[in-house]
């Protein structure tokens, strides 16, 4: 029989979030699945941060037209 069994692995040990009903030295198997959601939370904050530090006195659109009409070489 199958059952999903959430869990957190600390100290080395995987342990479980809620109270298993299972008999003792019951074997099976954990599937670690690695969620990004916090690496993504983490990265939109620092985002977040550097913006509000960061001043802009210039439109970027127009800063980004004006550097259109210039020559390259």
């Amino acid at each position: 029989m199958e059952k999903v069994v959430e869990v957190i692995y600390e100290n080395g040990v995987f342990k479980p979030i809620k109270k298993v009903a299972l008999p003792e030295k019951t074997r099976g198997k954990v599937i670690v699945e690695e969620k990004l959601v916090g690496d993504i939370e983490e990265v939109s904050r620092k985002i977040d941060e550097v913006l509000k530090e960061t001043r802009i006195d210039e439109d970027p659109l127009e800063v980004l037209l004006e550097m259109r009409k210039r020559p390259w070489d």
